[in-house]
C-alpha cells in the first residue's frame, strides 16, 4: 500500500503523519516533537531525524510503502531550491537544501519524490482538496498564530509569488501605527487585551488563555476577539472583493476560538456580495498535511 509522510514544521513543533493517498490519516502515525528551531542547525536536524525514523517504523510495522513526502514550511522559503530564507526561526537553515538533507537520512528510501509547499498555501491546498473549500473556485485561508499568514486560489488552482510563497501577503499591509501583524496575529491578540484591561504587564498570557476566559462569558476577552474580527473584516474587504473571493477560510492554532470573532468579521464583510462561505478550516491539526501531500501527489 502506497504512503505519504506529510510533516507541518512549526517554529515551536515539527507534527507528522503517514498518509494514503486519498488523504487519510492514519491516526497512530500522528507525531509531535519539538522542533528547536531557534537552535543550531545539527539540534534541528535530529529533530527531523525523529520524525522520519517514527515514520519509517510506523510504515515498515504496517507493510507500507513509502512513496512520497510532504513538508509544510514556514516563509520565506524558496520551494524550487528547498532552501529556508528567514532571519528568525529556522535562521540556522538559512541557504541549506532540505531535500538534500532529507534524501541523505540513514534508511530513507531512494528515488521518491520530496516536495515543499509554504505553510499558509498547504492549508488551502488541502482545503480545496480534502476540507471546506472544495467546490469554490476562488477561495482563500488566513492563518492565525504567531505570525499571520493569507494564501488565495483562483479558478481552483493556489497562487503562488516567485520562489513559491503565498501571492499576495497581508501581514504588513499598514494599520494604525504600524502593520496588520501587530493587530491580527498572537502579539495583536495580547495587546488589544492589555489595552482592554489596562494591564501594566501580560506577561505569561497566551492567547488560548483568552479564549478559555471569552468561553467563560469574561467581558475584555469577548471583546478582545470581536475587535480582531473587525479589524481584519475591515482590512481585508477591498482584496476580497478585488479577488472575487467566494469561500474565506481560517487556520492555525487562534482560530479554534473563531466563533468569538465571527461577528466583528462578518460585520465589517457584509457588503462583500463574492463571498458565499466563512468558515473554520475543516480540521486545523489536519489542513497542511493534506495540502503537503495533495502537493507531491499532484507533481507525482
Amino acid at each position: 500500500m502506497k504512503s505519504y509522510l506529510s510533516i507541518d514544521a512549526g517554529g515551536t513543533f515539527l507534527k507528522s503523519a503517514i498518509l494514503s493517498s486519498q488523504g487519510e490519516v492514519f491516526k497512530e502515525s500522528v507525531f509531535l516533537t519539538e522542533s528547536f528551531s531557534e537552535s543550531s542547525k545539527e539540534q534541528i536536524f535530529r529533530a527531523f531525524r525523529n520524525v522520519m525514523d517514527n515514520a519509517l517504523s510506523f510504515v515498515a510495522t504496517n507493510k507500507m510503502e513509502l512513496s512520497g513526502v510532504g513538508v509544510a514550511f514556514p516563509g520565506p522559503f524558496d520551494i524550487e531550491k528547498a532552501t529556508p530564507l528567514m532571519q528568525h526561526k529556522f535562521q540556522n537553515l538559512y541557504g541549506i537544501n532540505l531535500r538534500d538533507v532529507f534524501s541523505s537520512m540513514p534508511g530513507f528510501p531512494s528515488n521518491i519524490p520530496i516536495k515543499f509547499v509554504h505553510d499558509a498555501n498547504a492549508v488551502l491546498i488541502g482545503e480545496l482538496w480534502k476540507g471546506n473549500a472544495q467546490g469554490y473556485s476562488n477561495a482563500a485561508v488566513i492563518t492565525l498564530g504567531t505570525g499571520l499568514g493569507f494564501a488565495i486560489s483562483e479558478e481552483g488552482t493556489v497562487l503562488q509569488n516567485k520562489i513559491g510563497g503565498p501571492y499576495l501577503s497581508i501581514f504588513q499591509l499598514p494599520y494604525r501605527e504600524g502593520i496588520l501583524e501587530d493587530y491580527a496575529s498572537k502579539r495583536g491578540f495580547i495587546r488589544i487585551y492589555q489595552q482592554l484591561t489596562s494591564k501594566i504587564s501580560c506577561n505569561g498570557i497566551k492567547v488560548s488563555d483568552i479564549g478559555e476566559w471569552a468561553a467563560n462569558g469574561d467581558r475584555n476577552s469577548l471583546l478582545t476577539f470581536l475587535k480582531v474580527g473587525e479589524i481584519l473584516g475591515d482590512s481585508l474587504k477591498n482584496i476580497l472583493n478585488e479577488r472575487k473571493i467566494e469561500c474565506l477560510l481560517f487556520g492555525g492554532q487562534i482560530s479554534k476560538s473563531f466563533h468569538f470573532m465571527e461577528e466583528g468579521l462578518r460585520t465589517k464583510l457584509k457588503n462583500t456580495t463574492c463571498l458565499q462561505k466563512i468558515d473554520v478550516v475543516k480540521n486545523i491539526d489536519y489542513a497542511a498535511f493534506w495540502g503537503a501531500v495533495s502537493n507531491v501527489l499532484q507533481n507525482d
